[in-house]
C-alpha cells in the first residue's frame, strides 16, 4: 500500500492517535495531581502559621479540589480553616498587654 492510499484511509491512523491523545491525557491528569497535592502542602504549611492568609489558604484549597486532591486531605484543611476562623472570632479586639507595663495603683 502506497503512502497516499494510507492516508486516504484514516482507520489505519485513528488507533494510533487514540493511544497517543490517552496518553496525553494520563499525563495531563498526573500534573494535576501533583499540583493538587503541591497545593495541599501549602494549605497545611499556611494553615500552621501563627497568622495564616485566609485568601491564600481558600485559593490553593480551590486548586487542590480542582486538581483531584484526596477527600480525607480537603477534609482535613478545611477544618483546620474553620478552626482557625473560630479562634480568630473569639480573639477579635483582644490585645496583648503585658504585665510589666500594667500595674495597679
Amino acid at each position: 500500500m502506497t503512502l497516499e492510499a494510507a492516508l486516504l484511509r484514516p482507520s489505519l491512523f485513528k488507533p494510533v492517535v487514540d493511544a497517543l491523545l490517552a496518553r496525553l491525557q494520563q499525563r495531563k491528569r498526573r500534573e494535576q495531581r501533583r499540583g493538587a497535592e503541591a497545593a495541599m502542602r501549602e494549605v497545611i504549611r499556611e494553615l500552621l502559621l501563627p497568622q495564616p492568609d485566609e485568601r491564600r489558604v481558600e485559593t490553593r484549597l480551590a486548586l487542590a479540589r480542582a486538581g483531584g486532591a484526596s477527600a480525607h486531605d480537603l477534609r482535613l484543611a478545611e477544618a483546620m480553616l474553620a478552626r482557625h476562623r473560630e479562634t480568630r472570632a473569639q480573639t477579635r479586639g483582644r490585645t496583648h498587654r503585658s504585665r510589666r507595663g500594667h500595674t495597679l495603683h
